[in-house]
């Protein structure tokens, strides 16, 4: 039962007292009962949204550590990882705002096991419902990096593109580098120099210009 339908049968039970004039004590029970069933509904859901949060964060923390470790434990952890998170999806009782942090967490286990073209997949399907989501642009560029990896260039170097707020040089430096990186694999000399140097004028102290500047040198 929905909160919008209990405050229904709410309302119905009290018309039902003032049409019936129930005695006071008789309508204080009756009062009494429907606020329990309310709070209780409400815990319910409250632990239910405490534990999908919990459940991401264990998943997270585990494909994080999972990095690190042999193959076979790495492989078995992040297997584990999407069955999780794809039963969340389809089936599991997801908040709504969880819903999108869980789709990115898919998409970022499917990566992180090279699972390329699923965690592109994934990533669509994100940005089709959650276009939006604050999430959102860290998403686009998730998407370019599964395209590099698969040697999509073009395709990487479209999602790339476009993701950070021009009030945030440091991030836009990032995708200066990320596509002169990708435009160098192309061979398009011209357009990697342009993207590298772009890179160091904006943020010369940050570290992905300071990666600019060691390509410019390796390649003017």
């Amino acid at each position: 039962m929905t909160p919008e339908e209990i405050m229904e049968v709410g309302q119905k039970a009290l018309n039902w007292i003032l049409e019936h004039k129930i005695t006071a004590a008789l309508t204080a029970v009756i009062v009494s009962s429907i606020t329990i069933v309310t709070v209780m509904y409400i815990d319910k859901h409250r632990r239910e949204y405490e534990a999908v949060w919990s459940k991401i964060g264990a998943l997270s923390l585990d494909t994080n550590i999972a990095k690190f470790q042999e193959e076979p434990v790495r492989k078995k952890t992040f297997t584990t990882a999407i069955e999780q998170y794809k039963f969340m999806v389809e089936q599991g009782p997801a908040p709504k705002k969880a819903r999108p942090w869980i789709l990115f967490e898919l998409g970022n286990a499917q990566y992180s096991a090279k699972e390329y073209d699923d965690a592109i997949q994934t990533y669509k399907q994100f940005l089709d419902e959650y276009g939006n989501h604050p999430l959102a642009p860290f998403v686009r560029q998730s998407v370019g990096y599964a395209n590099e990896e698969k040697g999509h260039l073009d395709a990487a170097v479209m999602y790339l593109q476009g993701n950070a707020s021009e009030g945030d040089p440091v991030l836009v430096v990032q995708e200066k580098w990320d596509t002169g990186r990708c435009y160098e694999k192309m061979g398009k000399k011209d357009e990697a120099i342009k993207a590298y140097e772009e890179a160091v004028k904006l943020a010369p102290d940050s570290p992905f210009a300071k990666l600019s500047q060691f390509r410019l040198d390796s390649i003017q």
